[in-house]
């Protein structure tokens, strides 16, 4: 089987090379496989380039099966499968099913937590090297398919009738990039961070610009609408159960109005990072193999009945507190999904402060003057949608995107 190992020397911590050269390469010896190529990313985007430079040295006939070791973190991945998407669109004809062993060497490797959770136990076997010993296991290899989210973002407002660009024509389509995600895409808070701790990069290198980005944020909220497409499921705190709200064959999707806190989807994952457990239902109550769907959360503040429909600055910094405080939960194995705030007549249960809907996509439409209610986080990768834009992000079925892609777990 045709076999291909990279890494990414600069990410994470920085010993994707010494772990390849002093583990990795050493271990695929001990077990005869001999890798046909071994190669350092070293350029963003690199990666993609690299594996389909690969695969058309193989000149396959027939739907070859690769195997890629790769030793990175999650953006890396999504850049091969972007690469990948990309050259399947332009190609007939066989193209290569993908077996991927992954070796968490990124800053939050969601991905591989997800598939191998820590240890609970400090004496319990690390699991760095987890889906190579599968791979490398002729008795106990387990694969799992990746599902895909696309996302369409407009990279130009659309031109109507009667507007001074366009007086007298018919309406012009807008313009639109799209991005395939296999971990998250986000709006809101998760997507400022990312947006603003770019800018600090320079001057603080470390997770520390994180911080500093969320603090530059926890007081705002984004003005916008989100439209869950159906079918939507919501998950019900007192019965710990997924319950349908909008069926597949109902045309009008569920709206949820603004202002938001937070908003973020997941495909393939329940963690962001290791102890960061952001959607536990993926796992706890997962889909069923092929379903189309992705994990929503959501935070709207003004359904705390305790700032009586005001958005002033005085009620913003009081729900940060609690914004904090409940997303801080996700810490403790996704206790967050379970908050609820006090109800008004002090006897009932509360609304959950967290939304959970599993979907099978979203649309996301910003107000035109809430500049950051435009931006939009996609595997870490930042965009940023014009005014009169509409965000659209959906899960593909195998059969449109045609990609084979297994992590072994």
């Amino acid at each position: 089987m045709p076999l291909i190992v990279v890494y990414n020397p600069v990410s994470g911590d920085r010993t994707a090379a010494k772990l390849t050269t002093d583990t990795i390469l050493p271990l695929l010896a001990a077990h005869n496989v001999i890798p046909d190529k071994v190669a350092a990313t070293e350029h963003a985007g690199h990666a993609g380039t690299l594996l389909l430079s690969y695969i058309d040295s193989l000149a396959v006939s027939v739907r070859a099966e690769i195997t890629l070791v790769l030793v990175s973190g999650d953006g890396t991945l999504h850049e091969i499968v972007n690469a990948l998407r990309s050259a399947r669109s332009k190609q007939e004809g066989p193209f290569p099913i993908l077996r991927v062993v992954l070796i968490p060497g990124g800053t939050a490797n969601a991905l591989h937590s997800t598939l191998f959770p820590p240890p609970t136990s400090p004496t319990a076997e690390p699991t760095v090297l987890a889906s190579l010993h599968s791979f490398l296991s002729g008795t106990t290899q387990r694969l799992v398919p990746l599902t895909f989210a696309h996302t369409s973002i407009p990279t130009s407002p659309p031109v109507l009738p009667g507007s001074s660009e366009n007086p007298d024509g018919a309406p012009v389509p807008t313009t639109s990039s799209d991005v395939v995600s296999i971990v998250v895409t986000s709006t809101a808070l998760h997507a400022a961070i990312l947006h603003d701790s770019e800018a600090l990069r320079a001057s603080v290198p470390g997770i520390e610009r994180y911080k500093m980005a969320a603090r530059q944020n926890e007081t705002t909220w984004y003005r916008a609408r989100a439209r869950l497409l159906g079918p939507v499921q919501r998950y019900d705190v007192t019965t710990g159960a997924l319950v349908t709200v909008v069926t597949a064959e109902e045309e009008e999707p569920l709206e949820l109005s603004g202002p938001f806190a937070y908003f973020l989807s997941t495909v393939n994952v329940d963690r962001l990072e290791p102890l960061l457990r952001i959607a536990p239902l993926q796992r706890a109550l997962p889909p069923p193999p092929g379903a189309k769907t992705m994990d929503v959360l959501a935070v709207r503040p003004l359904r705390d009945p305790s700032l009586e429909g005001k958005a002033g600055e005085g009620e913003r910094k009081r729900f940060k507190e609690r914004l904090w405080g409940v997303l801080g939960g996700a810490y403790q194995d996704g206790a967050h999904i379970k908050a609820r705030y006090d109800s008004q007549d002090g006897k009932t249960e509360g609304l959950p402060v967290v939304e959970y809907f599993r979907v099978r996509g979203w649309e996301w439409i910003p107000e035109e003057d809430d500049e950051k209610a435009h931006l939009l986080c996609a595997d870490g990768t930042i965009f940023h949608a014009p005014k009169g834009g509409k965000i659209t992000s959906t899960v593909l079925a195998r059969t449109t995107h045609e990609l084979d892609i297994s992590v072994y777990a």
